[in-house]
């Protein structure tokens, strides 16, 4: 058999029990397909910005799974717990650090991005459902911010959470009620604490990666940042 009209396999095309995955699921051409896109202009540090947040977001994730490990949300072992983390557990510190900064390193790196968005005009065109969902990304990041801050449960967490949570009393009709709700009640404490465990660690959590699905959807349609369709 004449092998030579044959046509050569490429060093990227799965082999063994990734062909039959991919053959399965077609994972590994949805991955080429998203990876493999050209940009225009190539690769440049302008681009870094969307790819730093979801690696900084999966970071959160990781690391946010292992510390809910040992953290018990109530007003009486919350601190308890982020000390023994801290304090006894093996490299727990090192974890509760690179999510806590992990927070920072997000809010600092979303403005950047939305900066960069409005400077390049990258909004315009056929873009709008990508900005939308955008700005719904930001919306969610800044209560995942929010609802992690109190988490630790010490003076300067209370105390921020109580001003954050009085200034939504100024929201004409619903400000009271959506205070109460989130206090569980007139004063914060272990229903506060609980609430916005549940807030940070389920639902916006959640929200947050069908929004990204969302953003890297539009992001495959609409092209890449400078380019209009």
């Amino acid at each position: 058999m004449d092998t030579k009209h044959l046509p050569e396999k490429d060093s990227t095309t799965p082999t063994g029990w990734k062909e039959w995955l991919n053959s399965r699921t077609g994972c590994y051409s949805l991955l080429r397909g998203a990876l493999d896109e050209p940009i225009p202009g190539g690769a440049r540090w302008a681009y870094i910005f969307g790819s730093g947040l979801l690696y900084l977001f999966l970071s959160q994730v990781i690391t946010g799974v292992f510390l809910a490990l040992y953290y018990v949300p109530s007003s009486d072992h919350a601190h308890t717990t982020v000390a023994y983390i801290s304090k006894v557990v093996s490299s727990g510190l090192f974890l509760r650090s690179l999510h806590a900064y992990g927070a920072t390193a997000i809010v600092i790196l979303l403005f950047l991005h939305i900066s960069q968005t409005l400077l390049y005009g990258s909004y315009k065109g056929r873009r709008e459902m990508l900005w939308l969902s955008g700005c719904f990304l930001l919306a969610l990041m800044l209560g995942m911010a929010f609802t992690g801050y109190l988490l630790p449960w010490d003076k300067q967490a209370y105390f921020a959470s109580a001003v954050g949570t009085n200034i939504i009393t100024e929201i004409p009709v619903i400000g009271s009620p959506l205070q109460e709700l989130l206090r569980g009640g007139s004063q914060m404490g272990t229903l506060t604490i609980s609430r916005f465990f549940v807030l940070h660690a389920f639902v916006l959590p959640g929200l947050l990666i069908a929004f990204i699905g969302a953003h890297l959807f539009f992001v495959s349609q609409s092209g890449p940042g400078g380019t209009y369709q």
